[in-house]
Parts: structure tokens; C-alpha cells; sequence
């Protein structure tokens, strides 16, 4: 089994963000709920807030607006009206 997870975020701009990680943190509609490798695939609507991977000792954080996220036990896709990094704008591929 993969260890690592793959975040991808995509906004109407097109292709933004990717990243290997070790967990996602997002907040959900009935709260937040986190996502490791190997986890039951679901599809679920995101609130406005902050979402937050983890990549061994460090942590990133990613402000999204209304999205939507698709979970598989290796990948999480997802698609925001907008996104944007902790002091930068997602538009570009990192």
C-alpha cells in the first residue's frame, strides 16, 4: 500500500496545486474529518475555511471557498471555487 497520499487541487483557472503528503486535514460540513493513506473512498461538499496537509514534520495550510473533495485510499482531489496557499495565491502549478 502507498504511504504517502497525493493532494491535488484544481480551481476553475485551472490546474493549481500538488503535492505528496502524509495526511489531510479538511473542514467538512458536519465538521472537519482527516484523510490518511489507505482511506475509504467518498465524495463530500468542503466549507469556506482552511485546509491542512501534513508532510512529515512540516504542515502546509490552503485556504479553499466552496469545493468539493473526492477521497480514494491514495488521492485527494479537490475542486474549489478558489484556493489559496498561506501567502500566495494557488493559480500555477507548484
Amino acid at each position: 500500500m502507498k504511504e504517502t497520499l497525493t493532494l491535488e487541487i484544481v480551481t476553475p483557472v485551472g490546474f493549481s496545486f500538488t503535492e505528496e503528503v502524509d495526511e489531510v486535514v479538511a473542514p467538512g460540513t458536519e465538521g472537519q474529518f482527516g484523510v490518511l493513506p489507505g482511506h475509504t473512498s467518498f465524495l463530500t461538499t468542503l466549507e469556506p475555511g482552511t485546509l491542512v496537509y501534513k508532510k512529515g514534520a512540516t504542515q502546509g495550510r490552503v485556504s479553499v471557498k466552496s469545493a468539493y473533495v473526492q477521497v480514494t485510499s491514495n488521492h485527494v482531489l479537490v475542486l474549489a471555487d478558489s484556493a489559496e496557499l498561506e501567502n500566495s495565491t494557488v493559480d500555477e502549478k507548484h
